[in-house]
């Protein structure tokens, strides 16, 4: 049930998106408002996780994704009705992004509850490959819905996913973690999990430069699609192939483990990524701009999928909401930061430098981690837990 609600969710959050940003660069909006709308949803978002995170602690995660899964419906309702570019719309836009953000921290930790280590992985593939199936499906069919019914079409998909997804929330019966049948699975080892809240941070900041440079092709790729005439259903493939490449990194990063507490792997990831931002940035082509995406999203796969590992890792059950709420947060907190300044570069410099601006903010965020986990292996409190984890 819980894979159902994610793909729900993300396939009628990316049909909004993508709607509400293709009609507006469609209506020629400058990049100015096309960003600060993005930020405003993804900041709501950031500011949302963390506290509904802390608040599914206390009481009950179900509750909290019910009211998140209620807003979110009356919240995409509004959008439909109301002209966009108004006042009501922003707003409704912004309340979107609040909405979405109380689903997410709960469900996450609904999923790590009592779990072993495999399976716990195994519960984050399948979480990992649902929520990135309703970004795909969003993305290629609000390309199609956009160009062959109507510009409404999806925004009207995405409030019906919506209601399903709530009274799939309302039919859920939270478990009772004395009856979790992986309850009794072998405690992570306390140097493991110093390790873990050691990656956990490093996740943070390059989750942080990843949705940066995510947002910026979600809220302003449409402007440089229109202006390079891309078509809606080869815009909507352009980013769907990416989402293929993020769930085919979950894939193998479950099936192989070598990984784990490793920092090159990650370090390899931010490059490619950093070589994908650049592609974006000089390619004039679908293909070129696709193979760019993809290379981001192997950064993107690698960034996720690592974060739950860690913060599961890091966090006993009783704290779980707190750390993937934060986790979330500072994913929308990058993506809040690529939509502002993304669109300010772009009304200033042109369409392409908001993809300039993201390869900079990969490149400065890698060696910030660079340098502080160098020093946190030299450090001999620390040498410990990650002495032979580079």
């Amino acid at each position: 049930m819980l894979y159902l609600i994610a793909w729900l969710t993300d396939c009628a959050l990316i049909l909004f998106v993508f709607s509400s940003t293709r009609v507006l660069a469609d209506a020629q909006a400058d990049a100015m408002t096309l960003g600060t709308l993005g930020a405003a949803f993804f900041l709501a978002s950031a500011i949302s996780n963390a506290v509904s995170g802390r608040l599914s602690d206390r009481i009950g995660r179900r509750i909290v994704a019910i009211s998140g899964a209620g807003c979110l419906v009356v919240s995409l309702s509004v959008v439909v009705v109301f002209d966009q570019g108004g006042w009501a719309f922003y707003v409704a836009y912004t309340c979107v992004g609040l909405s979405v953000g109380q689903v997410y921290p709960p469900v996450i930790s609904l999923l790590s509850l009592g779990s072993g280590h495999r399976s716990a992985s195994r519960r984050f593939l399948l979480f990992g490959l649902a929520f990135n199936c309703g970004i795909l499906c969003g993305q290629v069919g609000g390309g199609w819905l956009y160009d062959n019914i109507d510009h409404r079409a999806p925004l009207l998909v995405a409030v019906a996913l919506a209601v399903v997804t709530l009274l799939c929330l309302l039919s859920f019966h939270e478990p009772d973690p004395g009856t979790d049948d992986n309850v009794g699975s072998a405690p992570v080892p306390e140097s493991d999990r110093a390790s873990a809240r050691c990656f956990t941070q490093l996740a943070w900041l390059a989750n942080f430069a990843g949705m940066f440079s995510m947002s910026t092709l979600w809220f302003l790729f449409p402007k440089l699609a229109v202006a390079l005439k891309i078509p809606a259903d080869n815009h909507g493939v352009v980013l769907g192939v990416g989402r293929a490449t993020v769930m085919a990194v979950y894939i193998l990063m479950h099936v192989a483990t070598e990984w784990q507490h490793r920092f090159r792997f990650s370090v390899i990831v931010q490059l490619l990524g950093l070589l994908g931002m650049v592609l974006v940035y000089v390619s004039s082509t679908a293909v070129a701009l696709a193979t760019g995406v993809v290379l981001l999203s192997l950064l993107l796969g690698y960034n996720y999928f690592a974060s739950l590992f860690y913060n599961r890792e890091a966090n006993d059950d009783r704290q779980k909401g707190k750390a993937f709420g934060l986790n979330e947060a500072f994913l929308g907190l990058g993506a809040a930061g690529g939509a502002l300044l993304g669109g300010w570069a772009a009304s200033d410099w042109g369409e392409r430098a908001p993809f300039q601006m993201s390869a900079v903010l990969i490149a400065v965020s890698l060696v910030v981690q660079l340098a502080w986990f160098t020093s946190q292996r030299r450090s001999p409190k620390e040498a410990s837990t990650t002495g032979d984890h580079g």
